[in-house]
């Protein structure tokens, strides 16, 4: 069971605003292929106003508030329900360090 309930959401949060949360196929390519998405979606717009200050990590934290940092997925049955291909990934996008990732269960009567 995931937090205890059988029914209900789960809402996953990473703690940082140079990480995010993303439902994907967890698939080595496909990851090849989302980082060089993200990397190209800034690339035209170097250099960023958050450089000046000593902190090369303007992308990170742009990308991160693009993808997001957090994901509401349902728990049906005790589990969650997700499809045959989806997995949960964290972004790493200035790293690495650690990280904290929190998870909040509310569940629904049955």
């Amino acid at each position: 069971m995931v937090g205890g309930a059988r029914n209900g959401i789960a809402v996953y949060n990473v703690m940082h605003t140079t990480a995010a949360l993303i439902v994907c196929e967890n698939e080595p390519d496909l990851l090849e292929d989302i980082v060089r998405v993200a990397e190209s979606w800034l690339a035209d717009m170097r250099p960023f106003e958050h450089s000046r200050y000593g902190a090369p990590n303007a992308e990170a934290h742009i990308t991160s508030a693009l993808a997001g940092t957090s994901l509401t997925l349902p728990i049906v049955d005790g589990k969650l329900l997700l499809g045959v291909w989806q997995s949960i990934l964290l972004l790493e996008l200035d790293g690495p360090r650690p990280r904290k990732l929190t998870c909040t269960v509310i569940e629904t009567p049955s």
